[in-house]
């Protein structure tokens, strides 16, 4: 079933990531391209479609902080992961810079970490694939480590047996990690 496939007229050409509150609603990210600009939306419970940030370089992976009260957008082309409040509506506001990502370099094209999939714990650890590997943060933002992984990753989720297995899609391959932490109970993703 198609939830949504234009936003005011316009075709929503290369929708990217996306994460589904406990309203029923969905935030998605659409990648853009040259002739498309890059955001944020939001597909509210009863199907309507707003924008709710268009303001992010090259917006990728979504998340939800364990209270939904925080979105969270992996900038691939910035130097932090973003967080924005989340209002009552669904749409967002209070941009701030949540994490900053190591390995982030300036390029003659601008800032580029590979920032992209995102994925929360039971402890509401933010994990992100970027170009250093899965660096992780705390709730706060404060950076706590980087598992490396041979190949720049993608994506990445919680599953398995109690959701203690980190799942990882990079470059043709997939990994796992058995992890002493959980994977997010609260909702799929």
């Amino acid at each position: 079933q198609v939830l949504a496939d234009a936003f005011q007229g316009q075709p929503i050409v290369t929708p990217n990531d996306l994460v589904v509150d406990r309203k029923g609603g969905v935030y998605f990210t659409e990648f853009g391209s040259a002739t498309v600009k890059t955001c944020v939306y939001y597909i509210r419970p009863n199907g309507s479609v707003i924008k709710v940030a268009d303001d992010i370089e090259r917006p990728n992976g979504v998340q939800l902080s364990r209270d939904e009260q925080t979105l969270y957008v992996a900038n691939t082309n910035g130097a932090f992961i973003l967080a924005y409040d989340i209002h009552d509506d669904g749409t967002i506001g209070n941009r701030r810079n949540f994490g900053q990502l190591e390995g982030a370099r300036t390029t003659e094209t601008g800032v580029q970490s590979g920032a992209d999939g995102l994925a929360i714990d039971a402890e509401g650890r933010v994990y992100v694939t970027s170009t250093a590997g899965i660096q992780v943060f705390s709730p706060a933002g404060q950076h706590l480590g980087t598992i490396p992984l041979p190949v720049q990753a993608q994506s990445l989720a919680f599953a398995g047996d109690n959701k203690q297995t980190l799942f990882i899609v990079g470059r043709g391959s997939v990994y796992r990690i058995a992890m002493q932490s959980q994977g997010f109970a609260g909702r799929a993703k």
